[in-house]
């Protein structure tokens, strides 16, 4: 029965083992492999194994520029979406409110917009005859129009608006997973708000903050469409730089070397939420 019953849990998982080698392990290793290929301005690439693509990405101050710019938007973008999304779920994972499942509905319909209408809206915000400008000219809090687009910043906070919902969720479920009780005890003993919440609540928190940050940053760092319209020429980032190289510059090495340290830092970022769950749960 036993060895029947591992029959039938190996048949069932035999479906999404074929589905990540083919879709996921069979083109990271197809790019792993081009990424250490040479060149061709003809061929696209030479069957020469070399470290040069990789090198670049170390050595070069543009394309370290780059891998920076990237890792700084990514982590702005994980840090604003913690510090607004944490009021946000702690509300609704207390709110015994019967309206909570409504707002639970407004966090999540922003994913039911397409990322470039999303972006757009931001276009018509921050542009120079924009909401925002039309608004602090006429408070008179600057003379003329503030250059908000095609900033580091214009980029950091569509990001935030994107990617909120995937912070606001995994702290909802930490968050709605502790035991109430914890608090009314704290409380009795003497325990301010303030003190429960940095010694208890937030601390038990913790699994809800990796997993959102892993989410938040590794989707930032691999956007293409928001920085591109938003950041223009001045912001470049590696999702970007990946596009021009293999739709225009046709360097598929050189992309294939960023995609690859790209995915090689999510998995990183990943491994690290997972290594801080363990922790937690020791």
């Amino acid at each position: 029965m036993n060895r029947n019953a591992k029959l039938f849990g190996a048949a069932l998982l035999a479906p999404i083992v074929v589905l990540y080698a083919v879709f996921l392990l069979a083109p990271i290793s197809n790019f792993l492999a081009t990424s250490l290929l040479t060149y061709d301005a003809f061929a696209l690439y030479k069957p020469e194994l070399t470290a040069t693509n990789f090198s670049r990405l170390i050595f070069d101050p543009y394309y370290r520029a780059i891998i920076l710019l990237t890792m700084k938007i990514a982590l702005l973008s994980a840090v604003f979406s913690l510090i607004i999304g944490f009021p946000l779920a702690y509300f609704l994972a207390r709110t015994q409110s019967a309206w909570r499942g409504v707002l639970m509905f407004l966090v999540v319909a922003p994913l039911m917009t397409g990322v470039i209408v999303r972006t757009y809206g931001w276009i018509v915000l921050l542009g120079a005859e924009g909401t925002v400008n039309s608004v602090i000219v006429g408070l008179g809090l600057v003379a003329r129009p503030v250059r908000i687009l095609g900033t580091e910043v214009a980029v950091v906070i569509a990001l935030v608006h994107i990617l909120l919902p995937y912070m606001v969720f995994p702290l909802f479920s930490a968050l709605v997973a502790q035991d109430p009780n914890l608090s009314r005890a704290a409380a009795s003993l003497g325990a301010g708000p303030a003190r429960i919440f940095f010694e208890l609540t937030l601390p038990l928190s913790r699994s809800g903050i990796l997993m959102g940050s892993a989410l938040v940053f590794t989707l930032a760092a691999g956007a293409v469409v928001t920085p591109a319209l938003l950041g223009g020429k001045d912001v470049q980032m590696m999702g970007q730089m990946i596009y021009d190289l293999v739709l225009h510059t046709l360097n598929w090495p050189l992309a294939a070397a960023f995609g690859s340290l790209l995915i090689l830092l999510q998995f990183a970022i990943i491994f690290l939420y997972f290594g801080g769950g363990r922790r937690v749960a020791g």
